[in-house]
């Protein structure tokens, strides 16, 4: 298996590509084609899907001229997606940047308990509101994906629209927290973690 991690300095979030048997996925999207390619071709992979922890522009940027180029399928939580068409939803609107300014609508649009599969390895979608309405987190056999419902250290930001304090609460401590203690945590910010070492010492959701 494959996991591999491209920051992007620009909006400072991270993208992922995990892969096995030469088929892989993309996981946020907030890295240029170039950058993102690179890592593509060097592992000689074929992308079906773009996997979207949620809608905020940083994690989306770069969705469909990667679509375009792959012909991957975007996918995202169904109560994400007017999130791609919303620039008040998705911050375009609040956070100007230079370049895209609207997103296409995912192809597929994923609920609680899905289950995508690809080159032998299945994803399965865990419903994590809180930082968005529609926030997923990707588990992949020992290793999960948060995007920005838990960091390092700490959680998502919940005062943007849709967010809320109590939902990512319950998503943290009734579903992440249930996940086996030595479970890698892939962030959509920062530093790899595990599910252990947030239950010990994350000061928002310490678990003794």
């Amino acid at each position: 298996m494959i996991i591999e991690c491209i920051p992007n300095n620009i909006v400072q979030s991270n993208v992922y590509i995990a892969a096995q048997n030469g088929e892989g996925v993309v996981i946020d999207c907030g890295c240029t084609v170039e950058r993102l390619m690179r890592v593509v071709e060097k592992h000689a992979l074929e992308i079906k899907y773009i996997i979207l922890t949620h809608g905020h522009f940083d994690h989306i940027y770069y969705m469909d001229p990667v679509r375009e180029k792959t012909g991957a399928k975007v996918c995202i939580h169904e109560l994400e997606a007017d999130y791609l068409t919303d620039p008040k939803l998705n911050g375009v609107a609040l956070f100007p940047v230079k370049g895209a300014t609207s997103f296409k609508p995912a192809d597929i649009l994923l609920k609680d308990g899905d289950t995508l599969e690809c080159g032998g390895l299945s994803y399965k979608i865990i419903h994590t509101p809180g930082h968005t309405k529609g926030g997923i987190c990707i588990q992949l056999e020992n290793n999960l994906f948060t995007g920005d419902t838990l960091f390092k250290g700490t959680i998502g930001r919940t005062d943007f629209p849709g967010g809320s304090v109590r939902d990512i609460k319950k998503s943290i401590t009734e579903k992440l927290y249930n996940l086996p203690d030595d479970t890698t945590v892939y962030p959509g910010h920062g530093d790899a973690t595990t599910i252990g070492y947030e239950k010990r010492h994350n000061p928002y959701f310490r678990i003794r």
